[in-house]
């Protein structure tokens, strides 16, 4: 997966699939890790409240920031375990969880400098418990191994830094000890999550074998729908058309033919369709399928129509056929939502819509087929 960055870059390029079950697993930490930061920031603001002149205020706002963030952030996580959201949105989610966290570890740093007390048994136990915050940070390895490390740093550089600025020897030793605790524990958490890596490499070479049509080596069936119901969902949003191409070759006589029909025609979609979002696949044992978003229903016959010349033009061959020519049924529509699509992957609403636009590209496909094949019909959607 190459070099983590500073960011959740490495953790974004994952397949959809293999980013939600991390994070379920993160979210699953929600409850726990939001009652840890609360009560331990609960317990050391007694503790210094009892044995110090720290300004009451100060101290106050500190503790109202943990548990608002550490509320946020279980708030956060929790909807990480709505399933089958778009892409788009998963990635946002993932980024206001890496911020959020990472205030509440800083904020827990910022305790070491604004909460200091100077008393040996005091600093003792504020150690303690930044230690404890650093390691809770861990779950994070889930998303990123540098985003992980550096809530744990945040966490306990700024009072190692501090205690190692006084003069009192003991004291810079406890600030020599917890730095070097904090790095063996960032150190430590490596490995770890190098295990991640290779779970999360595994997950995603599987995911592509489950998605990928062995003759062809495009998208499957299965891969085409997951998409095709994500790209609906955002075309309702954006309010922009969506449209289905359904190709199927003409010449098809014995298995073997077929075969290498199929995989010549393969080559020559993939060669071209590549605008993002737009996906080619294998639909069934005789024809292909392309999605295409923010394709209009002039757009889309344009389109046909150059697949169906430039293949025809092109003479792809296959075994003893000199040339190969394909009937193509598309259509396109303007996606709608509802209230129930939004909250509900299954609803009826949601496969309802998107059924009518592929019913009709492959009744076009019938049509084009009837009409004696080499020609494209383009298909009307009724919503």
């Amino acid at each position: 997966m190459g070099k983590h960055k500073l960011s959740t870059d490495s953790f974004l390029v994952l397949p959809t699939a293999v980013m939600h079950e991390q994070l379920v697993c993160l979210a699953s930490y929600g409850a726990i890790l939001f009652w840890l930061h609360t009560l331990a920031a609960l317990f050391l603001g007694i503790l210094i409240w009892v044995h110090s002149s720290t300004n009451t205020l100060v101290l106050l706002v500190w503790l109202v920031g943990i548990a608002l963030l550490a509320a946020s952030c279980w708030w956060s996580s929790s909807h990480f375990q709505m399933d089958k959201v778009a892409e788009e949105v998963l990635y946002a989610r993932v980024q206001r969880y890496v911020l959020l966290s990472t205030l509440l570890h800083a904020l827990w740093g910022a305790s070491g400098i604004l909460l200091f007390v100077h008393q040996l048994e005091v600093v003792a136990v504020h150690t303690a418990v930044l230690l404890l915050i650093s390691l809770a940070a861990l779950p994070t390895l889930l998303l990123s191994w540098p985003i992980a490390s550096v809530q744990m740093i945040a966490v306990i550089l700024p009072m190692a830094v501090m205690l190692l600025w006084l003069d009192d020897p003991i004291f810079r030793l406890l600030g020599l000890v917890l730095l070097t605790a904090a790095i063996m524990v960032v150190l430590a958490s490596r490995p770890l999550a190098q295990l991640m890596d290779s779970f999360q490499l595994a997950q995603r070479k599987l995911l592509e074998q489950m998605n990928t049509d062995p003759v062809t080596q495009l998208a499957n069936r299965r891969q085409f729908e997951q998409h095709f119901k994500l790209e609906w969902r955002r075309s309702a949003r954006t309010r922009e058309p969506l449209a289905l191409l359904v190709l199927g070759i003409d010449q098809l006589t014995d298995l073997d033919l077929s075969e290498q029909c199929l995989i010549a025609l393969a080559r020559y979609l993939k060669a071209v369709v590549h605008r993002a979002g737009d996906l080619v696949a294998r639909y069934d044992d005789r024809r292909f399928i392309v999605l295409s978003p923010t394709t209009s229903t002039d757009e889309v016959a344009r389109l046909a129509e150059k697949f169906r010349h430039e293949i025809e033009r092109k003479q792809l061959t296959c075994a003893s056929l000199a040339g190969l020519t394909v009937s193509i049924g598309a259509a396109s529509c303007q996606p709608q939502s509802s209230h129930h699509q939004a909250m509900a992957e299954d609803d009826v609403h949601d496969v309802a819509y998107p059924a009518l636009l592929l019913k009709a590209a492959e009744q076009a496909l019938q049509t084009a087929q009837e009409q004696g094949g080499n020609c494209i019909v383009i298909g009307a959607v009724s919503i």
